[in-house]
């Protein structure tokens, strides 16, 4: 996967792993606990974020695990202790076969590969929380603003995180995040998949790539173009088709659970609170 910027994903690298860093830092400090647990994929995002956290807190303050199931590629292990080792962090493996396989047939899942899929993406979390609640931890989230904004994430599964640190990041620009902190090139520049079942693609699911996406996704979102001026500017129509229709069905993940109102002070609805208000 090429790590080039777009004029439209345009981005001050240096800036921004500063202010990631720092962010980091502070969400830690605040929480009062003791350091960061996140699932090790083995994949560009998860490597990012951990990399962010070591610079933030020290390498010795980050629980990474790596989670495999049943169907899992045993490339991304061997990705995930690449990482491990290139940042100074341990790795611990839990497999999470003994675990899937009854849920799936309690669940009466069998044979539905996205149910499975986001059975086992939440089984991942479940596990992620677990252990941060024995070791005092915030759970560190891997999402990135393409993911969110196409809908390819699963909802309480890799979105439940306590802190999101690439979900201002397009696709794009955390590989170009990625190869600006040093990251193995192997895992920089592999295929994105979130492993959930044998040669899962999230570009061959999604029916384009991210890096045409992300250039869409830049005027459509942050410039509100309309389809028609969208392809005005030269986007295939049905790449913007595309795009288009992923965005608008999925905004339902774009926040947390939505609130039913009955007063003028509903949270993150009336009232936005500042993340960590002054003690």
């Amino acid at each position: 996967m090429s790590s080039e910027l777009t004029p439209e994903t345009a981005l001050d690298l240096g800036l921004a792993e500063k202010a990631l860093v720092s962010f980091l830092a502070e969400e830690l400090a605040v929480s009062g606990l003791d350091g960061y647990v996140l699932g090790l994929s083995g994949g560009v995002d998860s490597a990012v974020s951990a990399a962010l956290a070591v610079r933030a807190v020290g390498p010795e303050r980050i629980h990474a695990l790596a989670l495999p199931g049943p169907t899992s590629d045993p490339a991304s292990l061997a990705d995930a202790r690449l990482v491990a080792d290139s940042l100074g962090i341990g790795l611990e493996v839990i497999g999470l076969g003994p675990a899937i396989e009854p849920l799936i047939g309690i669940a009466g899942a069998a044979g539905d590969r996205l149910r499975v899929g986001n059975l086992h993406a939440r089984l991942r979390m479940t596990v992620l929380f677990d252990r941060a609640k024995a070791v005092r931890a915030l759970v560190l989230g891997t999402s990135n603003k393409s993911e969110t904004l196409l809908g390819y994430t699963t909802l309480f599964g890799d979105m439940a995180a306590s802190v999101q640190p690439l979900g201002d990041l397009f696709k794009t620009q955390v590989w170009a995040l990625a190869a600006h902190l040093g990251l193995p090139a192997r895992v920089v520049e592999k295929p994105p998949t979130a492993d959930l079942w044998p040669g899962q693609s999230d570009e061959s699911e999604l029916g384009f790539g991210y890096r045409e996406a992300d250039r869409v996704l830049y005027w459509l979102h942050e410039r509100g173009a309309s389809r028609d001026a969208l392809v005005e500017r030269g986007f295939p129509g049905e790449l913007v088709d595309r795009v288009i229709g992923a965005w608008r069905r999925n905004r339902f993940k774009w926040r947390p659970t939505v609130v039913a109102r009955l007063s003028a002070s509903a949270i993150n609805i009336d009232r936005i609170l500042p993340r960590n208000p002054a003690p």
